[in-house]
């Protein structure tokens, strides 16, 4: 399997904390999202993904505090829709990409996401 790998200096938020913000404040979190992923693409020489290939996902959240499944794969929905946008998924249906991995591991040091599509 051939895999390409992004780092974001980001943490998923929580589900229950993404319903109690503003629609405005959601919008903007997508925006920083769709911003950071676009460089790591750039930076890292990717090309877009293409609509013959079915991908795979896994994203990795490292963070202090683990959240229960429910919250960290509802909080994903947003980072889901921006690598969508800036073309790291062609789609997030799945005709195109396999049921996506997301799971977290407890770190004591910063925060980031691992986010890794992979071609079988």
């Amino acid at each position: 399997m051939i895999k390409e790998t992004i780092i974001i200096p980001h943490s998923i938020h929580s589900r229950n904390i993404l319903d109690r913000k503003h629609w405005a404040w959601k919008s903007s979190l997508k925006k920083e999202y769709q911003l950071l992923v676009r460089n790591q693409m750039k930076l890292s020489s990717m090309v877009k993904a293409k609509s013959s290939i079915r991908y795979h996902l896994e994203i990795k959240n490292y963070r202090k505090r683990l959240l229960d499944h429910d919250n960290l794969v509802g909080g994903a929905k947003g980072l889901i829709d921006a690598l969508w946008y800036e073309g790291f998924i062609f789609d997030d249906s799945k005709k195109y990409i396999y049921t996506p991995r997301i799971s977290q591991v407890k770190t004591s040091g910063e925060q980031y996401l691992e986010i890794t599509r992979g071609i079988e």
